[in-house]
């Protein structure tokens, strides 16, 4: 029986930039090393787990107080405030910190480059695209020692090009082209994200004018691409980037913003005015 794959980590990489991360600056101005020490113990109770902390969050602001001690903390809500802090400026999901889940597109990024060879489930909670998977793997296998120096010889296996047809291949990509194009009806909103853009289906826009039909959702679109254009550092990513949108859109009609303008039109009954003696006789054809 082979022995269960591990998932928590030893140890994880720290980058020599750390402390020019515009996130990490954001936290320092805001919460001092108080609330540096408070996100390095939150990456440390993470990577033991995985690439994620599924944990209340008043459970985890215990932790935290037990390991720094009673005497440098004095009120729970300040710990609250420094995750809810870090949730605002992307260090942690802010999507996933609702469901009392831990982690964030850097903390699995990390994970799955120190990771790169163990065959861990990473399906729960995923929040990187494929193609930042893979990424990791590539890097992994260009620096991997070659089979010349190992005294491996990799047998080449050839492909015969009539068992699979190109015609065929060709057509098969074609037609799973439409078959996303059909599925995935885009609208022309767009946001900015860390890892390409996202772009609204129209599905989950009409979805949103549906939960929020008092406001002009475009203008509240807008607004959040304005702000994260503005604002690169606030940007999640694509995988995420729904959830954020939707929390956008409830904070603005919670707040009154972008109200539609009911356009009313006014009737005007001249029979209304026949008794009051503002209309005069040269009216009475039209009565």
């Amino acid at each position: 029986m082979g022995r269960p794959r591990k998932i928590g980590l030893d140890y994880f990489p720290k980058d020599v930039d750390f402390w020019d991360d515009y996130k990490i600056m954001d936290l320092l101005n805001e919460y001092g090393p108080f609330g540096i020490c408070i996100y390095d113990i939150i990456l440390c109770q993470v990577y033991k787990n995985g690439y994620y902390l599924e944990v209340p969050i008043d459970k985890l602001v215990s932790q935290i107080i037990r390991i720094i001690g009673n005497r440098w903390i004095k009120d729970k809500s300040l710990v609250l405030q420094v995750i809810q802090y870090c949730a605002d400026i992307g260090l942690i999901d802010h999507a996933l910190l609702q469901q009392s889940v831990i982690t964030s597109v850097g903390i699995q990024r990390r994970y799955s480059e120190v990771t790169v060879r163990n065959k861990v489930d990473k399906s729960k909670y995923w929040l990187l695209e494929e193609e930042e998977s893979q990424a990791a793997l590539k890097s992994a296998h260009s620096e991997s020692v070659s089979a010349a120096e190992t005294g491996v010889f990799v047998t080449e296996t050839k492909v015969n090009a009539e068992v699979i047809p190109q015609s065929k291949v060709k057509e098969s990509k074609v037609k799973e082209s439409k078959v996303k194009e059909s599925k995935v009806c885009m609208s022309a909103f767009s946001i900015p994200c860390k890892n390409g853009t996202y772009v609204l289906p129209r599905e989950d826009y009409d979805e949103f004018t549906h939960t929020y039909p008092e406001m002009d959702v475009d203008k509240s679109l807008d607004k959040l691409r304005s702000y994260l254009t503005a604002n690169p550092h606030k940007q999640g990513c694509v995988k995420a980037a729904k959830a954020y949108v939707d929390m956008w859109l409830c904070e603005d009609d919670q707040m009154g913003k972008y109200r539609k303008e009911r356009s009313v039109k006014p009737a005007y009954d001249l029979r209304e005015y026949e008794d009051t003696g503002m209309l005069g006789p040269e009216w009475d054809d039209y009565l």
